[in-house]
């Protein structure tokens, strides 16, 4: 060992490779005992020292085996279709029994949000906010004061656990915002170009995606819906469907001042019609599951 090795360094590099997760689970498939798994180990240094006299110093080697905490993101994590994407990161979870579709994933915010309109949406009741009012800095140095805030049951892929969110009553396109503090608790890291969250439980990968089919055509007004486009229609404009019509050069150019006039009137109470049938608060739906349990979503 020493002439591979160097002078007591085969001794420390055997008992961190014998610490590797993937040779000691090897071993105990195997079953080897203790004296197995030393002379094992010995067996296949010695064999790789063949090759390779460097490969086993003793601190890049323990650098090496015992780093379980690495967190990679790679090509196939990538799930939008253009690689020059704006999309923010939104996940899918679950307040209480209530799925909603956009939690916002916010490493620039220090609180955790949650708007006063999806918890009415949600049916939870009122009498378990907290009443606090705490100024939060947004865009510009803009703040909004808070109405209070609750202990919620948050689940967010495989992690659940009880989360103090802070009340807010702002329409805003998000069901809730997970800030700084969620994500720290949790030991997660983000890629909000890769569109997904990555960690570990208990030494496994934890992948969390994000909702590529964040908004459906109803919340169309929203000016992030514009980088969804396959939910609303691909190649369309989230405008097209709530917007003013416009008829084309060949349709108008016969036609009076009078005429183009009342075209315009109606069509601009079309359009208020319609804006201000999407911007209702959200609503909670009930859906069954299929193995017959009952939930609500937003």
């Amino acid at each position: 060992m020493e002439r591979y090795l160097g002078l007591k360094q085969g001794p420390t590099a055997s008992q961190v490779l014998q610490r590797n997760p993937r040779v000691k689970s090897l071993f105990d498939q195997l079953g080897f005992g203790p004296q197995a798994r030393e002379a094992a180990t010995i067996a296949l240094m010695n064999i790789s020292a063949g090759s390779n006299p460097h490969c086993f110093t003793a601190q890049p080697q323990r650098s090496f085996l015992e780093n379980d905490n690495v967190i990679v993101f790679t090509d196939e994590d990538m799930k939008v279709p253009y690689l020059d994407h704006r999309r923010p990161l939104y996940l899918e979870g679950q307040i209480n029994d209530v799925f909603i579709r956009r939690a916002l994933v916010d490493t620039g915010s220090s609180v955790i949000i949650l708007p006063l309109s999806v918890l009415t949406a949600a049916g939870i009741p009122l009498s378990k906010i907290v009443q606090s009012q705490t100024s939060i800095s947004s865009f510009g140095n803009q703040s909004e004061v808070t109405v209070g805030y609750m202990q919620v049951n948050l689940k967010v892929g495989p992690i659940r656990s009880l989360t103090k969110f802070y009340v807010v009553d702002v329409d805003v396109a998000y069901h809730a915002l997970l800030g700084r503090p969620w994500l720290n608790k949790h030991k997660l890291v983000v890629s909000i170009y890769h569109q997904c969250v990555k960690g570990r439980i208990r030494l496994r990968p934890l992948h969390i995606p994000g909702n590529q089919a964040s908004f459906n055509q109803n919340e169309a007004y929203y000016s992030e819906a514009e980088f969804y486009t396959e939910c609303i229609g691909a190649g369309s404009n989230p405008s097209k469907d709530f917007g003013t019509y416009l008829l084309s050069w060949t349709e108008i150019r016969d036609l009076s001042n009078e005429e183009l006039i009342t075209i315009v009137d109606r069509e601009r109470k079309r359009h208020s019609e319609v804006n201000n049938h999407v911007y209702d608060h959200p609503q909670c739906s009930k859906v069954t599951l299929p193995d017959g349990r009952t939930v609500y979503r937003l």
